[in-house]
């Protein structure tokens, strides 16, 4: 039992974690859109200027991978599935999945990642090897949502990724992809490091 006196343990490295959900919008010119990105994957940045977005993050994890589409009648087989795949790579197993929604049910892929298997390790944001990379095919209407967990920097310079235009200082979340959208973000941008 501790006495009163004695001072309680601490993490100064808190693990923090964040939900973000991503849709392709009626707007894109195609009926599918399909990316490859490569962990980690950044959830957030601060901008600092009107190029340069800064990256907080001294170590970033993949928890869950979650998609979702809704039947659409006006679509073929193809407008209507969506599909996650792993790409080859060291320790990495070539795997795919994917599901077709019917129009009694919607289509639905669910992947959550241990802290043992590559896919779902803590990546140092300054690491410069070929890591797992993940595919994603996704119709108009699917919805996709990650959910990371993140340490804050500290101590370090940050990294940063550049970006045009943008308004600063101000919180951006990261579009994956020039032709993705944010769901409920005022401010999206694609993060590259």
């Amino acid at each position: 039992m501790l006495s009163r006196a004695q001072i309680p343990t601490y993490a100064s490295d808190a693990v923090q974690s964040l939900k973000v959900r991503y849709y392709v919008p009626s707007t894109y010119g195609s009926d599918v859109k399909a990316f490859t990105l490569e962990l980690p994957i950044y959830p957030y940045g601060v901008s600092d200027s009107a190029s340069t977005i800064l990256l907080p993050l001294k170590a970033i994890r993949l928890k869950k991978i979650e998609m979702w589409c809704n039947y659409r009648p006006a679509s073929g087989i193809e407008g209507n599935t969506i599909n996650l795949a792993f790409v080859e790579r060291r320790t990495v197993r070539p795997i795919e999945w994917s599901d077709t929604a019917t129009y009694a049910t919607p289509a639905h892929i669910r992947k959550k990642f241990s802290k043992t298997e590559p896919l779902g390790l803590w990546y140092s944001t300054i690491n410069s090897e070929t890591n797992p990379e993940i595919t994603f095919q996704m119709p108009k209407g699917a919805v996709l949502e990650l959910t990371f967990s993140f340490i804050l920097h500290d101590g370090e310079g940050c990294g940063s990724s550049a970006g045009s235009s943008l308004s600063y200082p101000k919180v951006y979340t990261n579009k994956l992809n020039a032709d993705i959208s944010v769901v409920g973000k005022v401010y999206a941008a694609v993060i590259t490091p």
